[in-house]
This record gives C-alpha cells, sequence and structure tokens, in this order.
C-alpha cells in the first residue's frame, strides 16, 4: 500500500490557504509531510504559516500571494509552480455573494463566478495534464450542501458550487483510468470567514469546525467521489435526494437562509424592494 504522500505527493497545493479549512487542509497534508504551495491573497498569513509548518514538519513550503478571480495572478500560480511536482490540487478558494440578487452588483457576482468556477478550472486543466504524465494525483473541489438545488438569498454561489460538483463528478470517471483520484466535498456550515454574516441562533444547524471538514475530505479522497460532511448534512441530502421534490428542497434551503441571513437581509431589502418596483 502507498503512504498518501507516494500517492499524491511530492508537493500540493492549496489555494484558500491562509485562513479557515483551506489552511486546516495545509496543517493536516503538512503532517502527511507534503511539501505545500500556498496560494492566497494575504501574504502576511500565508508567510506566517509556512514558517510555522516548516518548523513543526520539517517539510518545503512555497508562498504564492495571488487573487484567483484575477487572470494574470492565476498565470503566476501555473507560471512559479512549473519546476514542482505538484501531486494534489486542492481547489479550495472561495467567495459568497449571499442576499438579495438583485441588490448584488454584477462586477460582485461576476467575481464569485471567477473564483469559484474560472480559478478551479484553469487550475485543474494545467497541473491534471502532468499529473496524466506521471500517471498519478488527486484533486479536491470544494463545494456545498447548497450544489444539489437552488436557493433563494444565495443563488449565484449555490450555481457556482453546482458547477464545480459536477465539473468534480465528471473529471473523478474521465481521469479515474489515469490513477487521479477527484473528490467533492459538499460541506454545509463551516466555522469560516466566508460565514461571518451568518446568524444560527434558534435553529438546529450548527457550522462544522473547519479542521473537520478538511479531515473528512483527506481521508475520503481515493475512497470516494463525493462526501457530506457532518450527519445532519447527511440527513439533509438524502432527504432532499429521496423523499423530497426540488421545488419543496428550494423552499426549504431558502428558509434556512432567510434565517440565518436575517440581518443582513432587513438592512438590504429596501434596495431590493425599491430595484424591482422599477422593472
Amino acid at each position: 500500500m502507498k503512504t498518501f504522500k507516494q500517492k499524491y505527493g511530492p508537493w500540493a497545493l492549496v489555494t484558500g490557504a491562509s485562513s479557515g479549512i483551506g489552511e486546516q487542509y495545509a496543517r493536516q497534508l503538512a503532517a502527511k509531510k507534503l511539501n505545500l504551495v500556498l496560494v492566497a491573497r494575504r501574504q502576511k498569513r500565508l508567510e506566517v504559516l509556512a514558517k510555522s509548518l516548516n518548523s513543526e514538519h520539517n517539510i518545503e513550503t512555497k508562498v504564492i500571494t495571488a487573487d484567483l478571480a484575477d487572470d494574470e495572478d492565476l498565470n503566476k500560480v501555473t507560471g512559479q509552480t512549473h519546476d514542482l511536482e505538484i501531486g494534489l490540487l486542492v481547489n479550495n478558494a472561495g467567495v459568497e455573494d449571499s442576499g438579495y440578487f438583485l441588490d448584488t452588483p454584477l462586477d460582485k457576482a461576476l467575481d464569485v463566478l471567477d473564483l469559484n468556477c474560472k480559478a478551479p478550472l484553469v487550475l485543474t486543466h494545467h497541473f491534471a495534464r502532468k499529473m496524466v504524465e506521471r500517471k498519478r494525483g488527486g484533486i479536491l473541489f470544494m463545494s456545498s450542501l447548497v450544489a444539489f438545488q437552488g436557493v433563494p438569498h444565495i443563488a449565484n454561489y449555490s450555481a457556482s458550487k453546482a458547477y464545480d460538483l459536477i465539473l468534480s463528478e465528471s473529471l473523478a470517471a474521465e481521469l479515474e483510468s489515469f490513477n487521479i483520484d477527484v473528490l467533492s466535498v459538499n460541506s454545509g456550515f463551516v466555522k469560516t470567514d466566508l460565514s461571518s454574516d451568518f446568524n444560527f441562533d434558534g435553529i438546529p444547524i450548527k457550522p462544522l469546525a473547519a479542521e473537520k471538514v478538511a479531515a473528512i475530505g483527506l481521508n475520503a479522497l481515493g475512497k470516494k467521489r463525493l462526501v457530506i460532511p457532518g450527519t445532519m448534512n447527511k440527513f439533509l441530502y438524502a432527504t432532499g435526494k429521496y423523499f423530497q421534490p426540488r421545488k419543496l428542497n428550494t423552499f426549504a434551503f431558502g428558509k434556512v437562509f432567510s434565517h440565518v441571513l436575517r440581518k443582513k437581509l432587513s438592512s438590504r431589502g429596501a434596495s431590493y424592494e425599491k430595484s424591482t418596483a422599477s422593472h
């Protein structure tokens, strides 16, 4: 049996590595003795993390400060790793634009697509070619529980995560013959900067720890094509898939997001009503 490093090393590249799930992926991969390329916008945080991982696990690290919604920065990532053997790509970086759809500026909505969809597409297209040549590797996509149905008040984000899910599942089948493992991690609410606007008071759904989500993802790589962390999330997925029509799923998830986003929605509802009244 090959070790994790033998199968997916010697280098792993993690996007969005400066905090949250991305940081946890980096820490857990370092513990498995993989060298790491850490990619995010916040250089100082990346440098502190890299120094910590170097010291604790005696691995090599490379820091690349990049905004993956920007084409030039995407090229910087591929260019600065041309001499490294990237055996594992973790497409973790993401952003959400929750709220009323028509309240969201179009440029911000497009940024979500650039970061959540275009960046993992570009990076996967680049690094998978080299994995095919070596006939081994792994690619991990961070999708979401909201990818399985439309969700009001987070419409663009849920659509972008549906793209990640379908791309991941498709490539898992297409690249299997080259000994490349592809996994979609469909998490629910997680304690990260991404959910800073969310309020969970009064509902039974609580966010998972980022450390747990990362551990579940790495453990499932090579064993599954899709994994859903958390007992409640598994229940919601199964209920939606086997017992409820899609319209009811959309309604139910919409009610949840109306609750957790109630402060944000109440502060922005007036401009939404003004916008819709003018059409």
